[in-house]
């Protein structure tokens, strides 16, 4: 009888391995989540490994896990081990980061291999749609592929929706704004400017000035033969409802000759928070009150005067509603 028992357990465990061959050499789970927010919104949730706990099924099921992370924590090669009583030991770092469209990480486990975690950001209708892949390698191993097919497939596709679900939540309760807002570095700008001051409420008045005043200084460049070397932009020192400190300005190259009263001075350059606006400059109030509330959401501080750019000229372009204004806000983070 033990003899016919072994002979039966040697069987099923040939059957068994002999089945594992048939069985697929890589367990791949694919997930897709439509989130209603901006591509970005649900990067930098990707890209920075430190926001992860936020989200991350295997943090809620190991609460205690302990974490380490590199510096900076964040982009290709920004890396974390991790070591839980669930979990077990490993590391997962970021080998591929393009901004706002595709982030790549390998996952290695201490006792089980490795696996890459891929996440696409695809632009839609309704905000982005996250495309998410795992993939773990078992090669020849079958015991790799029996654990795949019974227990690995099944955890990684209940971690995927999770995590999809816990991304999509925390995009979409971020603030929404009408223009497009990102946060840039500015490089410095040689510039002439004239300043002035004026009352904030009549636009047809305020029209008239900045005519006169980018007509001054495009007259000086022309007698100078001095030649523009970017778009004509404006600094508002002071901008409230009560009236406006200005100062036109026009980028020029650094050793521009020109008459004393046209000194040729330089922007400092650095971070900054940008917004495109788009249409008639009788609603850049609104861009401008928009960027005031994401640098308080994003806990930034003002650092200098705010200036928009003029990328198009409306001497030339007279539809409005093809007017494209960059607002700018320099910050310190």
């Amino acid at each position: 009888m033990i003899k016919k028992i072994l002979i039966g357990l040697a069987g099923v465990i040939v059957v068994l391995i002999l089945a594992g061959f048939l069985l697929p050499t890589a367990t791949v789970v694919d997930k897709t989540v439509v989130i209603n927010a901006p591509a970005r919104y649900v990067f930098e949730e990707l890209n920075d490994l430190k926001n992860w706990p936020r989200w991350s099924y295997w943090n809620s099921i190991d609460p205690d896990m302990k974490t380490t992370y590199s510096d900076p924590s964040l982009g290709t090669g920004a890396h974390y081990t991790w070591d839980g009583a669930h979990t077990g030991k490993g590391t997962l770092t970021i080998t591929a980061s393009e901004p706002d469209r595709w982030l790549a990480c390998s996952v290695a486990f201490s006792e089980s291999g490795a696996g890459i975690a891929t996440h696409k950001l695809e632009p839609g209708p309704d905000g982005v749609t996250l495309i998410s892949n795992f993939t773990y390698e078992h090669g020849m191993n079958v015991i790799s592929r029996w654990m795949g097919f019974v227990f690995i497939s099944r955890e990684v596709s209940k971690a995927m929706d999770y995590e999809g679900t816990k991304l999509k939540e925390i995009a979409e309760a971020k603030p929404k704004f009408s223009v497009s807002i990102t946060e840039v570095e500015v490089p410095a700008i040689s510039y002439i400017g004239m300043a002035h001051t004026m009352n904030t409420t009549d636009q047809a008045v305020i029209g008239e000035q900045m005519i006169r005043l980018y007509g001054e200084l495009m007259g000086a460049l022309t007698k100078a033969k001095v030649e523009m070397t970017g778009p004509p932009f404006c600094f508002y020192p002071r901008l409230d409802e009560t009236g406006m400190d200005l100062i036109a300005s026009v980028p020029v190259p650094a050793n521009a000759k020109l008459p004393a009263k046209y000194k040729v001075m330089q922007t400092t350059g650095g971070p900054a928070v940008k917004a495109i606006h788009q249409g008639d400059y009788n609603s850049l109030t609104s861009t401008h009150s928009q960027l005031n509330q994401y640098i308080t959401w994003r806990k930034l501080e003002i650092n200098g005067a705010p200036w928009e750019v003029y990328i198009t000229d409306p001497e030339v372009e007279k539809d409005t509603a093809k007017w494209v204004t960059e607002v700018y806000y320099p910050v310190r983070k």
